[in-house]
C-alpha cells in the first residue's frame, strides 16, 4: 500500500473494492453500520453515521487520495463536498445500480457533480462511459475484474454433474424461470447461492429437489463450492450490468452459463454459453455445457489468461497517470 490512499466502502466487506484496492496500492476502509434490511428510520440513521465517519476520517487522516464505491449516492457526494474543503483528491468506482436502478434517478443531476470534479472515474461498460463522459468527466473501462488466489474451504459435491447458480435473490434476476429449467434437468444437483431472507417464500417452497439452497456462506465456503462445480450460472434481466459472479468463475476457470446481453458476450466471449433467460432456454445451456464441457472448460482458461495479461496492462498505465498527478 501506498500511504495517503484509502479505498472507502460503505458496507462490511466488497470484493470488487478488495481488488481495485489492491490493484492501486489503496487501503482498503469499510463503514457498515446497520448493514442489511432496514426501515426508512434506521436506513437514514445508517447514511447518516457513515456520513460522519466518511467526513471525520478524512479530516483525520488527510488521505491525498480516496477511491469510494458510486453506492449509495451519498458516498461520492459527502467526499466531493469534503474534498472541496481539504482539497483531497478521489476516484469514483462506478457499480451500475447508480445507472439503472429507479431509486436512484433522482440523485444523477446531483452527482454529476461529484464525477466531473473526481481525478477520474471507473465503470463497467460503454455506455456508462459515455454518460459519465458527457458529464465533463475523466473515466476508465474496467469490467470484469480477475481475482487473485484466496483462501478456500473444501466442498464435497456430489457425483451428479454440478452447477453453482450464483445470485442475491434480487429483482433483476429470473430466479422462477431458473427452478422451472432446474425441475426439467432433474439428473444435475444445483446448488443457488443468496441469503434466504430475501427469496420469496412461494419459490423455495416450490423448487425441485435437485436445488440445494447454501443460504449465506462465508467466503471460503462459497470459493471452494464454486471451484469445483462443472459451471457456474449467473443471470439477469438488464444489459449493462457487469456480473460479479461470471469474473468469480472466470478467475477460478469454471465455465459460464450466463444471459444473453451484448455487454456479457463482450465481457465473456469464450468459455461462456449465452441463454434468453426462458426455462427452455436455460435447460439448452446446461445441456450443452455439460455434452462440451471439456471445450468450454479449455476456453474459460483461455479467457482467464486473456483478461490477466490485459487487466495487469490497464492497471499499470492507470497507476502510472495517478502517480504524475498525486505526488506521495
Amino acid at each position: 500500500m501506498i500511504p495517503g490512499r484509502v479505498f472507502i466502502t460503505w458496507l462490511p466487506q466488497s470484493r470488487r473494492s478488495q481488488v481495485l484496492a489492491a490493484s492501486f496500492r489503496a487501503e482498503p476502509i469499510y463503514f457498515g453500520y446497520l448493514s442489511g434490511k432496514s426501515n426508512p428510520l434506521r436506513l437514514a440513521l445508517r447514511y447518516l453515521l457513515m456520513t460522519l465517519h466518511t467526513v471525520g476520517f478524512i479530516l483525520w487522516r488527510r488521505p491525498k487520495l480516496v477511491f469510494v464505491m458510486n453506492q449509495p449516492v451519498f458516498l461520492p457526494l459527502t467526499v466531493y463536498w469534503v474534498s472541496r474543503l481539504t482539497g483531497t483528491r478521489y476516484v469514483i468506482d462506478s457499480h451500475s445500480g447508480l445507472f439503472l436502478k429507479r431509486q436512484w434517478n433522482w440523485s444523477l443531476p446531483l452527482v454529476k457533480y461529484a464525477y466531473r470534479h473526481s481525478l477520474f472515474s471507473i465503470v463497467t461498460n460503454q455506455k456508462h462511459r459515455d454518460l459519465v463522459a458527457s458529464w465533463g468527466a475523466k473515466v476508465e473501462i474496467l469490467g470484469a475484474l480477475l481475482l487473485e488466489d484466496e483462501p478456500i474451504t473444501h466442498f464435497e459435491r456430489p457425483t451428479n454433474p454440478s452447477i453453482a447458480i450464483i445470485g442475491s435473490f434480487a429483482s433483476d434476476e429470473p430466479t422462477a424461470e431458473v427452478l422451472e429449467a432446474c425441475r426439467r434437468l432433474a439428473e444435475v444437483r444445483f446448488f443457488m447461492t443468496g441469503a434466504l431472507k430475501n427469496a420469496p417464500p412461494e419459490l423455495i417452497e416450490s423448487a425441485p429437489p435437485n436445488v440445494t439452497f447454501t443460504d449465506f456462506i462465508p467466503r471460503p465456503s462459497y470459493a471452494g463450492m464454486v471451484q469445483v462445480m462443472d459451471a457456474a450460472m449467473i443471470l439477469v434481466k438488464n444489459d449493462d450490468t457487469m456480473q460479479r459472479g461470471a469474473y468469480e468463475a472466470m478467475s477460478w476457470a469454471i465455465p459460464i452459463i450466463t444471459s444473453d446481453w451484448p455487454l456479457l458476450r463482450e465481457s465473456f466471449h469464450r468459455g461462456t454459453i449465452f441463454v434468453d433467460n426462458t426455462p427452455g432456454g436455460i435447460v439448452r445451456g446446461v445441456q450443452q455445457m455439460l455434452a462440451e464441457h471439456d471445450r468450454f472448460k479449455q476456453e474459460i482458461m483461455l479467457l482467464r489468461d486473456e483478461r490477466r495479461r490485459s487487466w495487469n496492462e490497464h492497471i499499470a498505465r492507470i497507476n502510472k497517470f495517478i502517480e504524475s498527478e498525486v505526488k506521495n
